[in-house]
């Protein structure tokens, strides 16, 4: 009985752990979308930019957080076989340390991006690209770190 409530009690932390892993991954693409993509478009609308990276933060702010949304929808479809396969792993070779959830999450985020670019043959994906996408897994796997990752395969002590 005490296995059966410590696997529920694991799965409840990897699906919130997992949660918040996307929703942070997903705002830094955002972020990262926003702000590479609003100067060059304030930029090419006429003589008088639109929009100030200096002076004016919020419509920074609020394309970063819809930017951040939208992207959140496509990383969770291209995302679930790599996050997947990279969780049952860790849980269960007991991986609890930092370093390898970062190098797994970074190879989980350039896996996401292989598969969600759609690049002609021979084509390669530009240095900022791969760039932004490795630091999103990062960022996705220190999130997931911090809440379930740092306790990876605890439930495999109450089989003992």
């Amino acid at each position: 009985m005490a296995l059966f409530f410590s696997l529920i009690g694991r799965l409840i932390a990897i699906c919130f752990g997992l949660l918040v892993a996307l929703c942070a991954g997903s705002i830094f693409i955002g972020f990262g979308l926003a702000s590479g993509l609003l100067p060059e478009l304030a930029l090419t609308t006429g003589a008088s930019p639109v929009f100030d990276p200096d002076t004016d933060r919020t419509i920074l702010a609020v394309a970063t957080v819809i930017f951040g949304a939208l992207a959140s929808v496509e990383i969770i479809g291209f995302a679930v076989l790599p996050i997947t396969i990279a969780i049952s792993i860790t849980e269960l070779m007991q991986w609890r340390g930092l370093t390898i959830q970062l190098v797994i999450g970074g190879i989980c985020g350039l896996f996401v991006m292989f598969s969600a670019l759609a690049l002609p043959n021979g084509a390669m994906p530009t240095n900022g690209t791969v760039i932004v996408s490795m630091a999103s897994g990062f960022v996705s796997a220190f999130f997931y770190w911090m809440i379930a990752g740092r306790f990876a395969g605890n439930w495999l002590s109450a089989i003992k």
